[in-house]
């Protein structure tokens, strides 16, 4: 990534959210999946998007996906907190699925859910790992 610093504090601000605090999630996404090193280090590759979306010069809000074997998964997607509700996470959903192909799927915390349940996403079941329940979620089309 040419630009991991401007990116970080939302990654960071990002990880509070889902894990409570951004130590505790900065952690839990180095040791057990080595995310801040991917991201550092992320080069686009087939398949694989990461879309930053940005005010101005700043970061505010991001959506990191795959399209795997059988469905197109989104990995991690956040929008600051004074950008919410103004559809631009919607946006950031719906530029991921103009660039892979249905169905969608996602693990998500219950703070997004909601948002998640808006854009068309049904829930399959829930899990508890981390310290953090999670809700696998699709849609067959965006």
């Amino acid at each position: 990534m040419k630009d991991f610093d401007s990116f970080f504090p939302l990654l960071k601000e990002f990880l509070g959210e889902v894990y409570g605090s951004p130590e505790r999630g900065l952690s839990v996404y180095q040791s057990k999946y080595r995310a801040i090193d991917y991201y550092r280090n992320y080069k686009a590759k087939p398949n694989s998007y990461l879309l930053i979306l940005k005010k101005g010069n700043e970061p505010a809000g991001f959506l990191y996906g795959r399209k795997l074997k059988d469905y197109s998964y989104i990995y991690d997607i956040f929008v600051k907190p004074p950008y919410r509700g103004k559809g631009l996470g919607r946006a950031l959903v719906k530029a991921f699925a103009s660039l892979t192909p249905p169905p969608y799927r996602a693990d998500v915390h219950r703070g997004a859910l909601k948002s998640f349940k808006r854009w068309g996403f049904k829930e399959l079941f829930s899990y508890y790992e981390d310290g953090v329940f999670w809700y696998l979620v699709e849609a067959p089309t965006l």
